[in-house]
């Protein structure tokens, strides 16, 4: 793990099928034993998620609270074990929540045929991905409590960005200067430069700018992306957002906005 502040500390280098990879934050409440976990990861990597929290002197069942950002399997895959090793309550938009327990079901992308190109696109064969992972597919989540823009979660504020998917959120923490923004943006991955939205991979990409733009009026000089070569940590992270733009893996096209 990477200590980011002094309550916020990143869970690094869980594989993901993509050859990327997904970070989840550990969020320290009240103290050590007041865990809030942002988001999780396939369930594969579950192991090395408990090991790295717990190897930083942490204990994964003083996870008292699971905030899950939007729907994708790789951000909740594992949420069903977590909750049954901690007890964990678990928190998401409104607008996703019944999408995590598939009433109804998400046809959103990514497409399990997006998938197999987005993979060709790469050079990652389903085969490997297969034998790594398992299925891509989740259970149902299901979530204790329902949030809307502007709520709290411990220290962590709601900030409802669609785009990704319709209920995608930021957690965002004045006293820490730090948002916590899972996939409303992408950074310095497949070969682009800065910060831009996966249309790919995005139910609304044109949306997704819009709630780029919008994080870009909060103050914060620490941008916690789940997918990212390194967190934004610098003072322009708000202004970074406002530039992001709007890629393809699979057209190779970029809409600079």
């Amino acid at each position: 793990m990477t200590t980011l502040t002094r309550k916020i500390h990143s869970i690094d280098q869980l594989d993901h099928p993509f050859g990327i990879y997904i970070t989840p934050y550990i969020v320290e409440e009240e103290g050590p034993r007041d865990l809030t976990l942002v988001d999780t990861c396939f369930t594969a990597e579950l192991p090395k998620l408990i090991k790295h929290v717990e190897d930083e002197g942490y204990d994964i069942k003083n996870v008292k609270r699971l905030i899950l950002t939007h729907t994708h399997p790789d951000h909740v895959q594992a949420a069903n074990e977590v909750r049954r090793i901690t007890g964990a309550k678990i928190f998401a938009h409104w607008l996703d929540a019944g999408f995590l327990k598939h009433d109804p079901p998400y046809h959103g992308p990514p497409t399990h045929q997006l998938i197999g190109q987005m993979l060709d696109r790469l050079g990652i064969s389903e085969e490997q991905v297969t034998k790594k992972y398992g299925s891509l597919a989740r259970d149902a989540v299901q979530v204790d409590y329902e949030l809307n823009e502007g709520d709290r979660v411990g220290r962590l504020k709601v900030v409802h960005t669609p785009g990704h998917t319709p209920g995608h959120i930021c957690l965002y923490s004045e006293e820490d200067s730090a948002l916590i923004g899972a996939d409303v943006l992408f950074a310095g991955l497949f070969g682009n430069e800065g910060l831009f939205v996966l249309q790919d991979v995005s139910i609304d990409p044109k949306i997704g700018i819009l709630s780029a733009k919008r994080i870009s009026k909060l103050k914060f000089d620490k941008l916690l992306l789940a997918h990212q070569r390194a967190p934004l940590i610098d003072r322009g992270a708000p202004e970074a957002a406002a530039r992001a733009y709007t890629t393809s893996l699979l057209d190779e096209k970029s809409t600079k906005s």
